[in-house]
């Protein structure tokens, strides 16, 4: 477990040593605040050298002052299956995950 205290999971934590320690090549990303702490954590991830797989039916949000949460969700979705990157970023539905492990 790695706790964090700001959007980006690899700022000021142990979880890219971590990661290197346990020979990982790709992260799988869900979680809260699609918006802030899940994008922000699959941009790092990239820009640390990790492959990453999201989870596209496992990140959340509230609803926004401009947008409802499963907009935000669909969006961000779409954004990370076309970001230019040296590393792969698949995103996938949880059931897709399980059936390939």
């Amino acid at each position: 477990m790695v706790e964090k205290t700001l959007n980006d999971s690899f700022a000021g934590t142990s979880l890219r040593a971590t990661l290197q320690q346990l020979a990982a090549d790709r992260v799988v990303v869900a979680g809260w605040a699609t918006d802030f702490c899940v994008d922000t954590t699959v941009r790092s991830a990239v820009s640390n050298g990790f492959h990453v797989v999201v989870a596209a039916d496992a990140h959340t949000v509230a609803d926004r002052p401009h947008l409802a949460a499963a907009e935000v969700i669909r969006h961000h979705n779409w954004v990370w299956k076309g970001l230019i990157t040296d590393q792969s970023i698949r995103v996938v539905p949880t059931d897709q995950l399980i059936d390939e492990s």
